[in-house]
C-alpha cells in the first residue's frame, strides 16, 4: 500500500492531523479545539505556554523558561507530519 492509499484510509477511518503532525481521531481533535475556543471566549490567551487573562498578558508575559502546560505543548513545538 503506498502513502496515498494509507492517507486515504486514515481519513476515511476518521483521522486527522494534529498540530504536531500525528494522526488522531477527529473526535479528539474537535475536543482540543473546543477547549481552545472556550478559553478564548473566557478572555484568556496563550502566553509562554500558559493560559492567562488578556489583561495580564498585556502587562507582561511570564518568563520564557516557565514550564509549558501539558495541553498546550503542541502549540510550542511543531514538526513535520509523520508519514502514515
Amino acid at each position: 500500500m503506498d502513502n496515498v492509499d494509507k492517507i486515504k484510509k486514515l481519513v476515511l477511518d476518521g483521522y486527522v492531523l494534529d498540530d504536531q503532525g500525528a494522526w488522531v481521531p477527529l473526535s479528539e481533535r474537535l475536543e482540543t479545539e473546543k477547549k481552545i475556543v472556550e478559553r478564548l471566549s473566557s478572555r484568556k490567551v496563550l502566553c509562554n505556554g500558559r493560559w492567562i487573562p488578556i489583561g495580564k498578558a498585556q502587562e507582561s508575559c511570564a518568563p520564557e523558561n516557565m514550564p509549558v502546560a501539558e495541553d498546550t505543548k503542541s502549540f510550542n513545538k511543531r514538526r513535520a507530519p509523520r508519514s502514515a
